[in-house]
């Protein structure tokens, strides 16, 4: 790992816990045991540094995301299982964002159009491969279909402060139960097998859950 990418790690996890708006330059130099013209030799200025700290945390939580869809590509259930990933840390991800749009716009919508752009195309990939192995019908319009999944999971995601939902239901089982029922309807028989399997095995485990307590 180069000099500058150790620099851009540790500011990720500043921001992250101390938050975007506290954080000065002078901070994220002394932490990292160097002088504050050093850190402005490799970056332009604080929003830069943001930028690349808040695209550093995007990255490596869809990096997870991606190798458990990549290793699992002839199986339509493993969407659903990436949901959870999803989830993980989304209280820090719908922090950031909040105070990113507040209190630096430009580079919110920066990130926000870099990041709508790649998961586009993985969501692209991903539907096209589902349709090589069968599990997706031929003639879906995918570029139409990417654009509905990931407005309506964002706008859901954007909501899930505000959302009043049933007893015992979590903002995690919403956002499943869209995808799922998204892909159900553009799925071929073999493809809506494997999600009644996913919900045959997620509720025996929910039975057994309650078993054990």
């Amino acid at each position: 790992m180069s000099q500058r990418e150790r620099i851009i790690e540790a500011a990720a996890t500043m921001f992250a816990e101390q938050g975007i708006k506290s954080i000065r330059m002078d901070d994220i130099a002394h932490t990292l045991g160097m002088s504050k013209r050093t850190l402005y030799e490799m970056f332009d200025d604080k929003e830069e540094l943001l930028y690349l700290s808040v695209r550093y945390m995007q990255q490596r939580r869809m990096a997870k995301i991606k190798r458990l869809l990549h290793e699992n590509v002839d199986d339509l259930s493993y969407i659903f299982e990436s949901v959870s990933l999803m989830m993980t840390g989304k209280e820090l991800h719908h922090r950031i964002s909040t105070n990113l749009r507040k209190f630096y716009p430009a580079t919110f919508e920066r990130v926000r159009k870099e990041a709508e752009e790649e998961s586009g195309k993985e969501l692209y990939a991903l539907i096209n491969n589902y349709i090589r192995c069968g599990l997706i019908v031929p003639n879906v319009d995918v570029r139409l279909s990417v654009t509905i999944l990931y407005y309506t999971t964002t706008s859901i995601a954007l909501s899930a402060g505000n959302m009043s939902l049933p007893d015992g239901v979590t903002f995690e089982d919403a956002m499943i139960y869209t995808i799922i029922n998204f892909f159900r309807g553009i799925a071929t028989i073999k493809g809506v097998q494997q999600i009644d399997a996913y919900f045959e095995r997620k509720k025996q485990e929910r039975m057994n859950g309650k078993s054990k307590n």
